[in-house]
């Protein structure tokens, strides 16, 4: 399992809490990130629709969440290369991603503090 393996990783560097603490914020920001990037686009603010899909980019890395962190950085691309029209695209996309990385990211918060098997 590739986040399994993220997990891990994170765990190492910065304990369990911390590796913790990296999933919640994902698994509760996310969906305040996606939305926060049709809020910004609305009101033709770029730079706040960049920092949203950068912010999800990072914490999808941390994650091992492969899939939304490339999607992530595509739209953080489509944005500084002017190519909005690519962007609703990246979001219908990217919301999928990140509904299956949340729902695989539950699993192992599971394992991660030991309520029981993923």
């Amino acid at each position: 399992m590739p986040m399994r393996g993220a997990l891990q990783r994170l765990i190492k560097m910065a304990g369990s809490s911390g590796a913790l603490e990296m999933l919640d914020r994902f698994l509760e920001e996310s969906p305040n990130h996606l939305q926060g990037v049709r809020d910004c686009l609305g009101a033709g603010d770029l730079k706040g629709a960049r920092h949203h899909f950068h912010r999800i980019r990072g914490d999808a890395g941390w994650l091992g969440a492969k899939s939304v962190q490339e999607l992530a950085g595509q739209g953080e691309v489509a944005i500084d290369e002017g190519e909005l029209d690519k962007v609703e695209d990246l979001l219908q996309e990217l919301s999928s991603r990140c509904y299956e990385s949340s729902q695989q990211l539950h699993r192992e918060r599971v394992w991660l503090t030991g309520s029981g098997e993923s």
